[in-house]
């Protein structure tokens, strides 16, 4: 408790000395904390949200980021869906959808069959779901290969799940990588099987990479990313059977492929790094009524 007064209080002391014209905050963990910290100092103060809407909208958070996010000039979210969810509790007045930036330049897409997963593995991320649903199917399954970049906590239950069903020679863990280019355009498909998402980075890079892309809808994020059947598949989380139906179909057509991963490259210009930065510079700018 004491260290959050003193923590503060040193906040709002190095705020009062540099005196800055605006203030962007990030992260839904401490941006109450910065407007809390930083009240009555008549400095222009915008928070800006980085994790899945859901996190903020029950319990003690549920009550609090509501009230101090009032005193808030201006919220930054990542997705539209984030701002459906949290404007009926938030009563946000001065809102703006901003995704992340994305390194949108790659080499050409080699378009290997590979389907390839990247993320942290475990959690909502679901890669056991995916080596479930990559060994039901069976047409054209000795032709592609299954490839997860990434660790975490269900890793070895996900390895063991793989020697389960045999099927070890068609899949490859990877593990962490600093430099995940090269596997993203090698893959000819993306599949993520996540079911709760802030801004889903890796599903934006490989559709930067001319992957094509499969994922649930989940909350939030990937149908800011996808438009379902023009540039990928969005699929109803839950809904297994279309998941798969969907996935093989991309196994199975090598042009609908190179047309999802042709408007995925065009869709992926707008969260270029420098157009990115505008729209945020834009917003923490613009005169306040």
């Amino acid at each position: 408790m004491r260290r959050f007064f003193t923590n503060g209080y040193w906040i709002r002391n190095i705020v009062k000395k540099i005196n800055p014209t605006v203030i962007c905050s990030f992260g839904e963990k401490y941006n109450p904390y910065v407007l809390l910290s930083l009240a009555g100092l008549n400095i222009p103060i915008y928070v800006a949200n980085r994790a899945s809407p859901l996190t903020y909208l029950k319990g003690y958070r549920g009550i609090i980021t509501p009230m101090l996010y009032k005193l808030a000039s201006g919220v930054i979210l990542q997705t539209q869906k984030s701002e459906d969810l949290l404007q009926p509790r938030y009563h946000m007045k001065n809102t703006c959808v901003i995704g992340n930036p994305i390194d949108i330049v790659y080499p050409q897409n080699k378009g290997k069959l590979i389907i390839l997963n990247v993320g942290s593995i475990g959690g909502n991320k679901n890669q056991d779901w995916l080596i479930s649903y990559f060994n039901e199917l069976k047409s054209k399954k000795a032709l592609w290969e299954l490839h997860f970049l990434g660790d975490g906590v269900k890793r070895k239950y996900c390895e063991g799940l793989v020697d389960s069903y045999g099927i070890q020679d068609k899949v490859v863990f990877h593990g962490v990588k600093k430099n995940p280019k090269a596997y993203y355009t090698n893959a000819s498909i993306f599949a993520f099987t996540s079911t709760s998402e802030g801004f889903p980075n890796a599903l934006a890079e490989a559709m930067a990479a001319g992957c094509a892309c499969i994922a649930y809808d989940c909350v939030a994020g990937p149908s800011d990313i996808i438009d379902d059947g023009i540039s990928g598949f969005l699929i109803p989380v839950g809904d297994e059977e279309q998941y798969k139906e969907k996935l093989q179909l991309l196994m199975m057509d090598e042009e609908l492929r190179r047309r999802f991963g042709e408007a995925a490259r065009e869709k992926m210009k707008q969260f270029e790094a420098s157009k990115i930065a505008k729209r945020f510079y834009e917003f923490i700018t613009e005169p306040i009524d």
